[in-house]
């Protein structure tokens, strides 16, 4: 018989703010996930690494929180600041699966304000340690564990140009803008609704929760994560928190890349379900 998720607890391990704590933050995402089941079964998925690695281990020990436990590492998409610190994680979970899109080793640069930065993507040292992982490299939604998603390459319903814009790649020698189709996200049933972990939402959060309320089959959504709205022309970010309102988002948990115009655009549309995410921020859905 087919266990049920009962409920789900995410901790923030990696984020910009530290919040009220004396806990590291650092330019960067990473959240461990924990899947508890009516069977008593218990799943970990660590989404991310953040930048450098070191405050995901320092977190993860001062939360008491063993990283060994963890049964999949998923990639967000391949932006350095998600996938800096694989490295760091080898110790831990060496041989472990790990979960990402095909396009997560592509060049990605990022041309803006009149200068380049070459790598913004998966940098060296980490790419090397993709070989110290069991890495699967997929295009389409894949269930990890019952009730739990990879969502795979998201379809874009949605216009996400306001959150690949300045970024290029390069295909056959030819630099490119750059789609970021990498950039998928978990998604999580419970009841009638969906969690929606996001790492960036350059997919644009509009499609990744429409995405993940199919691939669940789910009505609602509560979406944590960071939303790239923070360099979004004002007029651009009241269309996003629309659309997403309107793809059933009743509840955010946000931070990292939201920015502050579009945490205020949601305080003022969901009120008190509005919730400011920093290291060691937990959240538990049941």
């Amino acid at each position: 018989m087919r266990a049920t998720l009962s409920s789900v607890e995410i901790t923030i391990l990696v984020e910009e703010c530290a919040g009220f704590t004396e806990l590291s933050a650092e330019h960067g995402f990473s959240a461990l996930v924990s899947l508890n089941y009516d069977d008593g079964g218990v799943y970990r998925v660590l989404v991310d690494a953040g930048r450098t690695g070191r405050a995901l281990l320092e977190n993860a020990k001062a939360l008491g929180l063993e990283l060994g436990e963890v049964d999949v590492v998923v990639l967000s998409h391949r932006h350095y600041d998600h996938t800096g610190g694989l490295p760091k994680l080898v110790n831990a979970l060496k041989g472990r699966p790990l979960i990402a899109h095909p396009a997560i080793t592509r060049p990605c640069l990022s041309v803006s304000r009149g200068s380049t930065r070459l790598n913004v993507g998966l940098p060296l040292e980490a790419r090397r340690t993709l070989d110290e992982f069991d890495v699967m490299m997929v295009r389409g939604p894949l269930e990890l564990t019952p009730g739990v998603w990879f969502l795979g390459e998201i379809e874009r319903f949605y216009d996400n140009s306001y959150a690949i814009k300045n970024f290029k790649t390069v295909v056959d020698g030819e630099v490119i803008e750059e789609p970021m189709l990498d950039d998928s996200g978990l998604g999580i049933r419970i009841g009638d609704k969906v969690v929606v972990l996001a790492g960036c939402s350059h997919s644009g959060i509009s499609n990744i929760v429409r995405q993940a309320k199919r691939v669940a089959r789910a009505d609602g959504a509560i979406v944590v994560g960071g939303l790239h709205l923070i360099a979004a022309e004002d007029n651009v970010v009241g269309d996003v928190v629309d659309q997403a309102l309107s793809e059933g988002v009743e509840e955010v948990h946000v931070g990292h890349c939201t920015g502050l115009r579009g945490e205020a655009k949601l305080l003022e549309k969901l009120k008190s379900k509005v919730h400011k995410i920093h290291s060691g921020y937990k959240v538990r859905i049941s």
